[in-house]
């Protein structure tokens, strides 16, 4: 995550101002709540006030609920990870290259262990208003794919990259299983894709 990763102890919280008081705060119940995620999948308000080292009502001032700091740390890191994506598909390349660019964006990003964080916390239900801001950066996460496949002259580029997003999960599946090496699974989609695609991609090398 960008507030400092989740990896090690929670951050401590030792601000000159109030405001950067509450910012660390609030980082900290990050932190704290992707720990607990990682775990575990869901916890309580009071758990996370534990991890932290703060009361629960301490917690109430930033968060109404557990879910709704579940939220933000799916919204964290959904946020770093579509804008990492975006920044990894370099718009210099070909079509093809670019794909292959997000291909492997997204499957070393699993293979690094990330993904975990957003597959428990995907599986908590949260408030509906939240859900639908997760559902949001979700297509951001395949927008790199999309602008790709508009610009390689597809004839609806949102349904085919959304058929290579499932060939996507099940090598992410792969990976995060064990039974196959992010290299393999990152060259045998290329090829899929490439092979998938051969008439979008046949002005491209």
């Amino acid at each position: 995550m960008g507030r400092g990763g989740h990896n090690g102890g929670v951050p401590k919280i030792a601000a000159a101002t109030v405001a950067e008081n509450r910012e660390q705060r609030k980082d900290a119940l990050l932190h704290a709540a992707a720990t607990l995620i990682e775990r575990g999948g869901a916890f309580t308000v009071a758990e996370v006030a534990k991890e932290v080292g703060l009361s629960r009502t301490a917690v109430y001032e930033y968060y109404s609920s557990a879910a709704e700091l579940i939220a933000d740390v799916l919204i964290d890191e959904l946020t770093q990870w579509s804008q990492a994506l975006a920044q990894q598909t370099d718009p210099h390349h070909t079509p093809r290259q670019r794909a292959h660019d997000w291909i492997s964006g997204v499957l070393r990003y699993v293979a690094d262990g990330r993904h975990a964080l957003l597959r428990s916390a995907g599986a908590i239900e949260l408030p509906e208003n939240r859900r639908e801001q997760v559902d949001v950066l979700h297509r951001a996460v395949i927008a790199p794919l999309v602008d790709t496949l508009a610009d390689a002259g597809s004839a609806d580029p949102v349904r085919t990259a959304r058929y290579v997003w499932g060939v996507v999960e099940v090598a992410i599946s792969r990976i995060e299983t064990g039974e196959s090496k992010a290299d393999d699974e990152i060259a045998a989609v290329m090829s899929f894709v490439d092979g998938a695609l051969t008439t979008t991609f046949a002005d491209t090398p």
